[in-house]
């Protein structure tokens, strides 16, 4: 025999009231309207750009919606959005100003609008003006007496070919074949100096020519009197003829030719 109760017995233990939930009720909508829009004016939309997150005919198992989703429904043209003020969210008209931040939504912590690209100008490195007439040679010999007679320059060398640039910014006053120094150029560099480029396998540069520091004169060589390729380079004051010592001169003005005198 079974112990069983029928059923609908009166005494049954059976639940006649539904049972206590412990889950919080729901918040209102204005309630979820008040945090959109608060969330909508720290991120610089605007109350009247939002629409609610969950309205009241939203499903009841509808997802809330992010402030980031709210903001782009918002900007989107195809979206009408209803109005929604403030005070209708009980929300203080004050708070719904916007929001100034000192330095900008960076110092924040907020995303920044993005801006247009500003190309930055180039500072424009100025030219010297004085340079080394043939940077990649040494000095072979220098200036002074050598067998019996004044030797009146620097001798530089490099590989053959390597190009001969104008020391300084001047006026080319003679270009072509010159006794012993071969093929030479003359600049006159309008400052009462004179620079003597001689031995030169080809000359580029042409009689009356404008030239600018650096700019190439020829080729080095091994013209006229002349034991190997290299370049013999003269400094004259005043007048041509009139030789000084080019290494300490170059030192002066700003560019050093080392392996001769002690520049100082």
């Amino acid at each position: 025999m079974q112990h069983r109760a029928p059923r609908n017995t009166p005494g049954r233990h059976r639940r006649t009231v539904p049972l206590h939930s412990h889950r919080a009720p729901r918040e209102s909508v204005a309630e979820k309207g008040r945090y959109a829009v608060a969330a909508a004016l720290v991120a610089g939309v605007g109350v009247t750009a939002v629409t609610v997150a969950t309205d009241g005919s939203s499903p009841a198992g509808a997802v809330p919606k992010t402030p980031t989703q709210v903001a782009a429904q918002a900007s989107s043209p195809t979206t009408e959005v209803e109005p929604t003020t403030a005070e209708a969210l009980g929300i203080p008209a004050a708070a719904a100003a916007p929001v100034q931040v000192k330095g900008g939504m960076a110092a924040a912590g907020l995303p920044q609008a993005a801006q247009p690209f500003m190309a930055q100008r180039r500072k424009v490195k100025p030219m010297p003006l004085w340079v080394n007439p043939m940077p990649e040679g040494s000095v072979t010999s220098c200036f002074g007496q050598r067998w019996g007679r004044l030797h009146a320059g620097v001798d530089i060398a490099a590989a053959s070919g390597t190009p001969i640039r104008a020391a300084g910014k001047g006026i080319v006053v003679a270009a072509g074949a010159e006794e012993g120094y071969g093929n030479a150029v003359l600049i006159d560099h309008g400052n009462g100096f004179l620079t003597h480029y001689g031995h030169m396998s080809v000359i580029t540069a042409t009689l009356g020519q404008h030239v600018e520091p650096g700019d190439t004169l020829g080729e080095e060589g091994s013209t006229g009197h002349s034991t190997g390729p290299h370049l013999h380079f003269e400094v004259h004051q005043g007048s041509y003829k009139n030789p000084i010592e080019p290494t300490q001169w170059m030192h002066e003005h700003g560019v050093d030719i080392n392996g001769c005198v002690e520049l100082r």
